[in-house]
């Protein structure tokens, strides 16, 4: 990782500018180990069927949730409902949850969201509450959720039909 090597957006005075002449004489620092990149084929096209990374070699495993229902309604600080989920697993990471939760009698959306998985706070959270903002009392809805990783590789679909 190269650190404060880019001759932009500098912070002087209070100010950020994008001057070409920055007000220090830096090369940046280091930091973490080092790595190289090894192309190998002396042709652009050689060097493309020689890399490595391709989707081919992509990670193909799904996350999984990993109780038996990782679904439940809640109630919320404001007495409102929400639907927690008991965060799901994977050999990775959990990138975020596909959520969908509908009125059981018409089938009109109520929420329809990607939720990140808090994948960015140590420790991560177990659980996540999504707010049903639209819940009206005596409804019924079904909720459908699907964890994704960073890959894009998705879990089968949790589910739950819960009243308000």
């Amino acid at each position: 990782m190269n650190m404060a090597a880019d001759k932009h957006d500098i912070y002087t005075g209070g100010q950020w500018s994008a001057s070409w002449q920055p007000p220090y004489a830096s090369a940046g620092t280091l930091s973490g180990p080092t790595w190289t990149v090894r192309l190998k084929g002396s042709t652009s096209r050689q060097i493309k069927e020689n890399f490595r990374y391709t989707d081919a070699e992509r990670n193909t495993v799904a996350p999984e949730f990993t109780t038996r229902q990782p679904l439940s309604r809640v109630h919320d600080a404001k007495g409102g409902t929400a639907l927690r989920i008991a965060q799901a697993e994977d050999d990775q990471m959990v990138h975020h949850y596909d959520v969908d939760i509908t009125d059981a009698s018409t089938g009109a959306s109520v929420v329809s969201s990607k939720v990140l998985s808090d994948f960015y706070f140590m420790p991560r959270p177990n659980t996540l509450d999504i707010p049903v903002t639209g819940a009206v009392d005596g409804g019924r809805y079904v909720a459908r959720v699907v964890a994704v990783d960073a890959y894009g590789n998705a879990s089968p679909a949790a589910s739950l039909t819960f009243g308000r």
